[in-house]
């Protein structure tokens, strides 16, 4: 795919050995190469998404690279099944170091006016209760370890609103500010809460975006690639690899005084 950077494979690394690190919304795109980052660089996976087939891909893919890895299938709008991964992730592994809230629900794609309100409440029980619920149900056994990090995805819509992405922006928007909530009240724990946040990223959802836009206006795939690589200073969008080497270092003790921060993977698309 054109679109993605030219970004050697991932080095392994001893730099997450013996951490246990939960990710949500393991499927294809950032949460696959999210949990292939954290398994190169040695860490215990606890890999949660909806659909166990996606898991089983997943599962494959990171054993490859030497994790130990365990799925459980998960809906994050369920407290129940998010206290169960969590207890699934202790019993397996003795713990848990990091949590990786990935999961989310798309936006509906209506102006305000238009949507109904009832679909915005759901892409924010997703987006935003859900990545509360899975971080409280992980805060005893963090506490256990004697901390831990929690690193939320937002989205660079959040910052720069799109037309008609009106609720996935304002639940975006609402878990950074979560982000910075939880870091003042956790960091007396040690759990650090930071969030990486992204803006087009080069990846499966993309690619979608790219054919349906050649389709609709009749243009070659490599025009609108070329369109959305000019708005970066970099020259081109960042992959998902590019997004996911970020959730490395907010995992890592190499950013062990950072907490309540939001770290924009864009390319420099846009400064905050």
């Amino acid at each position: 795919m054109t679109t993605a950077s030219n970004v050697a494979p991932v080095p392994s690394s001893a730099l997450l050995a013996g951490k246990v690190c939960i990710v949500s919304g393991v499927g294809p795109g950032l949460g696959r190469q999210t949990a292939r980052a954290l398994a190169a660089h040695g860490a215990h996976l606890v890999l949660a998404a909806r659909r166990q087939s996606t898991l089983d891909e997943v599962q494959d893919e990171v054993a490859k690279l030497g994790a130990r890895a365990i799925t459980v299938p998960t809906d994050i709008t369920d407290p129940e099944q998010c206290a169960g991964l969590m207890a699934a992730a202790s019993e397996e592994f003795g713990g848990i170091d990091v949590l990786v809230n990935n999961a989310f629900r798309f936006d509906a794609f209506q102006s305000f006016e238009q949507v109904d309100l009832a679909l915005w409440r759901k892409i924010m029980d997703t987006n935003l209760f859900g990545s509360l619920q899975m971080t409280r149900a992980a805060l005893p056994f963090m506490r256990q370890r004697g901390g831990g990090s929690v690193v939320m995805v937002a989205s660079m819509v959040a910052r720069q609103p799109q037309p008609v992405q009106g609720g996935y922006a304002i639940s975006k928007g609402a878990l950074l500010t979560a982000t910075r909530v939880l870091a003042y009240e956790l960091g007396p724990s040690g759990i650090r809460v930071n969030a990486v946040v992204p803006g087009w990223m080069a990846g499966p959802s993309v690619d979608i975006y790219i054919q349906m836009t050649s389709d609709g206006r009749g243009v070659p795939k490599q025009e609108v690639i070329d369109e959305l690589n000019a708005r970066v200073p970099l020259g081109r969008i960042p992959s998902d690899e590019d997004v996911a080497g970020s959730v490395v270092y907010l995992a890592s003790e190499l950013s062990s005084a950072m907490t309540g921060q939001a770290i924009d993977t864009n390319g420099g698309e846009i400064f905050t």
